[in-house]
């Protein structure tokens, strides 16, 4: 039994023995295995992604363009197309010495090189003004070039006739909505944009277009523009002088910006014109009313008609929130009852044309919203809307020559029946 016993013990161990060289001889290959292997870590991939490596030059790799959605921003756009955090941050790093990443927003497009075969990034590809910006790919990672991309100016010409709003009839007949805003810019001395234009009043407009030799075409400038406003005729003329300044004139070479805006808000009507004889709204008497009420509705901004410094901002009496601003000429502005002033607005601050001074209200004595605004000079008020405004500026000279050549050419393009377009050198005016 003992001898027996002994056999098994002596059996057991062998394959007790057998089986630990066995297991030992797994775990030496596994090892060999895993050395032999790539390195693997649960850090996650984008913090030690390696430098983007570049690949040969593949016949075919793919451009995809990407237009930015509402919200997206450059790095975004890359996170998406699998390039980690910190390879995106350094391929932004050489963006920014040719743009500010910042700019670069909704609806703008991004070109993305792919690889055809494991739809790596290669490239990324952005339009700056007149360059392409190219961000590629090397041993040493990201590599930034800039190339200039040719291109063409073209002249074309859109009309049409009011049917609604300019704005409406402008972009139906192919303006952009920034041109109607340009449009607005130019003329806001001479045309009320709100009430001037009646139906079947016409307009002409040459707009400038930079075609690229990649294709894209860019609108740019408007040359000149011809506007029928209440049966009066407006026209505007680009023109660049020999000092180098550019503005808009009229054909007789008067710069189209005037001393003062028309109106010095946005209104729904003239509630209360200048007058001598008014009957007051609340005091019930007839007196004179040597100022014009602006209708509007509370909270409307309210900005200055003209360059100049404020001699008064504050409450006044029945004029309420009042701001009394001094031109040159001897000319003062007023305008009251306002909900509130703007920002920081003080005695002696300097202020632009077209500056918010203020917000639309009903302090002091007014009977509902609306702004009270009065025309001094030499210190006696008088009707603002009877005032000729006097033209900022007048060419003169060899400018006034070469503007009359430019003027009689555009003119005459605004005036014809065709839809030629004229297309001029690359990067000439």
């Amino acid at each position: 039994m003992i001898h027996s016993a002994l056999i098994k013990r002596q059996s057991l161990t062998t394959k007790i023995r057998a089986a630990a060289r066995k297991c030992a001889g797994i775990a030496i290959a596994a090892a060999v295995v895993l050395l032999s292997a790539p390195f693997v870590s649960l850090t996650p991939p984008e913090e030690i992604m390696p430098p983007p490596q570049p690949k040969p030059p593949s016949a075919t790799e793919s451009r995809v363009a990407v237009k930015l959605r509402q919200g997206d921003t450059l790095i975004s756009v890359l996170r998406r197309y699998g390039i980690g955090r910190p390879s995106a941050h350094a391929l932004i790093a050489k963006v920014r010495p040719f743009v500010n990443p910042r700019r670069i927003q909704s609806g703008d497009n991004v070109h993305v090189v792919l690889n055809a075969e494991d739809r790596t990034v290669e490239a990324v590809e952005l339009m700056v003004d007149d360059n392409l910006v190219r961000v590629k790919a090397t041993h040493d990672g990201w590599l930034a070039e800039r190339q200039e991309i040719p291109f063409v100016r073209e002249t074309k010409v859109v009309r049409g006739t009011i049917k609604g709003s300019l704005y409406e009839s402008g972009t139906d007949a192919g303006l952009s909505p920034q041109h109607i805003v340009d449009l607005a810019r130019i003329f806001e001395s001479d045309i009320d944009f709100f009430s001037d234009f009646q139906p079947q009043d016409s307009f002409s407009v040459a707009i400038e277009e930079l075609r690229y030799s990649d294709g894209r075409r860019v609108p740019g400038r408007i040359l000149a523009a011809e506007l029928e406003a209440d049966k009066d005729l407006f026209d505007a003329f680009y023109f660049s002088g020999k000092d180098g300044s550019a503005n808009y004139y009229n054909n007789k070479g008067e710069a189209m910006r005037r001393a003062f805006l028309r109106a010095p808000l946005s209104y729904s009507r003239i509630s209360s014109p200048y007058s001598n004889n008014r009957r007051h709204p609340i005091f019930r008497t007839v007196r004179p009313h040597l100022a014009i009420d602006y209708a509007a509705p509370a909270g409307s901004p309210v900005v200055a008609i003209g360059p100049g410094r404020v001699d008064f901002a504050g409450w006044r009496g029945g004029y309420g929130n009042v701001v009394d601003i001094r031109h040159s000429g001897n000319y003062v502005s007023r305008y009251a009852h306002f909900s509130k002033l703007a920002g920081k607005l003080r005695k002696g601050q300097t202020v632009e044309a077209g500056e918010v001074i203020g917000f639309v209200g009903q302090t002091g004595h007014a009977t509902g919203p609306h702004l009270h605004f009065e025309f001094l000079r030499a210190g006696a008020k008088i009707n603002f809307l009877d005032l000729r405004i006097p033209k900022s500026r007048q060419l003169a000279g060899t400018d006034l020559q070469q503007f009359n050549r430019l003027r009689d050419e555009r003119q005459a393009m605004l005036r014809e029946n065709n839809d030629r377009v004229v297309t001029t050198a690359p990067k000439s005016f």
